[in-house]
């Protein structure tokens, strides 16, 4: 028995991944969709006979009479790392389409695709989309073959030159293509196909490629046991009113039954229940959007299904699913659901930020992204961010109070718990480079305030001049005005002569009756000096230098590129005094 392949739609937010799918099934879903982008992993049946008539005018020309029972679409969201959605021994998506902007090329999630399909040696042709878009373009049929006979020599010129600018940054991330119908190998060459979701044109030659090149080039893999176990992956949980917990799954092999157990994997281990109801959406129905479902006896791959059964609330997006028809088989299933779930590779340390994701594809695809930014994850979860996620972080070192959320949601007693934590920071997004952009935006503010504090807890260098009839008190303290000639002075900083004699300390500094931190190069300040008395060890008029210990000034040398170049060149000065006094005092921390 041979079974449709399962293909998934991939690309950059906006590329019209969802328009794509909503010509083909003739529905409005992206009206539904928050701006336009869908939310939630979704999947739509076409069968041969729809793709037949969709087709019809260029399957004359190309003479393939096509053989397999249709398709089955995975609709992702705008990340590729959905791709990352498994079964035993590979991609759960047999083929691809990567949808990429004619205007705007290859992106950075059109990269990120590109490595995951790479990395999980899935097939894919590109879809080239919004050709109706370019300046001029004449759509009269929905065969794109046809209408770029009819468009003029610049319009040609100017789709080929777009074309080849794709092709060369392609090339770069070693894809090799071309437009298809320039292509001599289709298993050395990726097709480019020109398209547009809007008026339709170039989908007969999109369906006809990825339905010729699944029947030529899938063979076996699209042959299945008619009567086999069922196997499955966990597309969402979700509630259903009337139904209770529910999931999506897509079947792509054996079949399923609706009185079979299943075992499925959930968040401490396998699950074991038994069918209460298989709901499956009518051909050309989007299985998110759907209220009706058909109440079956039996599913058949690949298909997209909704199980009604007890016990699915410790089920897990993007979990394996087996069904067994005969009790003897369970512990078999147990064992294979068990090892499948073993092999997701979300790496965790013993200290590290903490991850939820939506599903266990999810977060096997952020580990790998951490992994490669040198973030380490502490823990890493499916499911919603609960207000337990935001109390587990209170105990933890401050760089590690962090918590991702990837495609997923916050709990409303999450927010209010974290409303009570100003040192917990909580990032989010559909997108895992834009996790990646928010933490490290955030850790080089918090690196920033760490130096400015550090800095704030040292003697600077700093050159003050005491000015003539500006003694206000002459000792216990000593109060005097003095302008600041060069550097920076701040409280707690004890000082010295030009001759490297040391002196009192800076209780503090003044400026207009106020306590300040820091006085800089320029500035008319009022200090408070401790162990001095004017006329004695400090005059009128008299020059003096901060004093840097060892300590102070190796920590001024490690963040000497946050100091002025007047803290710089007065440093230089501070340390030749000292030099001449103790060549070795660098070496007293």
């Amino acid at each position: 028995m041979v079974r449709q392949p399962i293909v998934s739609v991939l690309g950059h937010v906006d590329a019209g991944k969802t328009t794509l799918l909503d010509y083909i099934r003739g529905s409005l879903v992206v009206e539904k969709e928050a701006g336009s982008i869908t939310q939630m992993i979704g999947a739509t049946e076409v069968p041969i006979g729809a793709i037949d008539e969709i087709t019809a005018d260029i399957s004359d020309q190309i003479g393939v009479d096509l053989t397999i029972p249709g398709l089955l679409f995975i609709d992702t969201p705008g990340h590729a790392a959905f791709t990352s959605l498994r079964k035993r021994g590979g991609s759960l998506s047999d083929i691809a389409i990567l949808v990429v902007d004619v205007k705007n090329g290859v992106q950075p999630q059109t990269k990120e695709a590109v490595e995951i399909l790479k990395e999980s040696e899935t097939p894919f042709v590109i879809a080239l989309n919004k050709i109706d878009t370019l300046p001029g373009w004449q759509t009269e049929t929905t065969s794109w073959t046809a209408n770029y006979q009819q468009q003029t020599d610049r319009l040609q010129n100017e789709l080929d030159e777009t074309i080849y600018e794709i092709m060369g940054d392609l090339h770069d991330l070693g894809i090799t293509c071309e437009r298809f119908d320039r292509v001599d190998d289709f298993q050395k060459k990726v097709a480019i196909i020109p398209i547009s979701a809007q008026t339709g044109e170039g989908i007969p030659e999109l369906l006809m490629t990825i339905s010729g090149l699944s029947q030529q080039f899938l063979g076996e893999r699209l042959e299945i046991e008619e009567d086999g176990i069922g196997k499955a992956t966990v597309l969402e949980v979700n509630e259903v009113k009337g139904l209770g917990t529910t999931i999506d799954i897509i079947l792509y092999d054996g079949v399923i039954r609706n009185d079979d157990t299943i075992i499925i994997g959930g968040s401490d281990g396998c699950v074991q229940t038994d069918v209460k109801s298989l709901l499956k959406p009518e051909a050309m129905a989007e299985m998110r959007r759907e209220q009706q479902f058909d109440r079956l006896e039996q599913v058949e791959p690949a298909a997209g299904v909704k199980i009604s059964a007890k016990h699915l609330d410790d089920v897990v997006a993007g979990a394996p699913l087996r069904a067994v028809h005969d009790s003897e088989d369970i512990d078999t299933a147990r064992e294979a659901i068990t090892e499948q779930i073993q092999e997701v590779d979300v790496t965790t340390q013993p200290e590290g930020v903490s991850v939820k994701a939506d599903s266990l594809g999810s977060l096997e695809a952020v580990s790998k992204t951490f992994r490669e930014e040198q973030i380490p994850i502490g823990s890493a979860e499916v499911g919603k961010i609960t207000k337990r996620d935001i109390v587990n972080l209170e105990g933890l070192d401050r760089e590690h109070k962090i918590l991702f959320g990837f495609n997923t949601s916050m709990t409303d007693s999450a927010s209010e718990e974290l409303a009570n934590h100003d040192d917990i920071q909580v990032f989010t997004s559909d997108v895992i480079y834009e996790l990646v952009d928010q933490y490290q935006e955030w850790l080089t503010a918090l690196q920033e305030q760490e130096r400015q504090e550090e800095l704030g807890s040292i003697a600077r260098p700093g050159k003050f001049r005491i000015m003539p009839d500006h003694v206000f008190r002459s000792s216990n303290p000593a109060v005097v005005g003095v302008e600041i000639i060069d550097g920076a002075v701040a409280p707690g900083s004890t000082f010295m002569t030009s001759e490297g004699e040391q002196l009192g300390t800076i209780k503090s500094v003044q400026e207009d009756g106020e306590s300040i931190d820091l006085a800089t190069k320029g500035d008319e300040v009022a200090l408070s000096l401790t162990n001095v008395q004017v006329g004695r060890q400090i005059e009128e008029g008299g020059t003096y230098l901060t004093d840097i210990d060892a300590e102070d000034y190796n920590t001024l040398k490690e963040y000497s590129e946050y100091i002025s170049a007047g803290e710089q060149s007065t440093l230089e000065e501070i340390v030749d005094i000292k030099d001449s006094i103790d060549p070795r005092w660098k070496l007293q921390s």
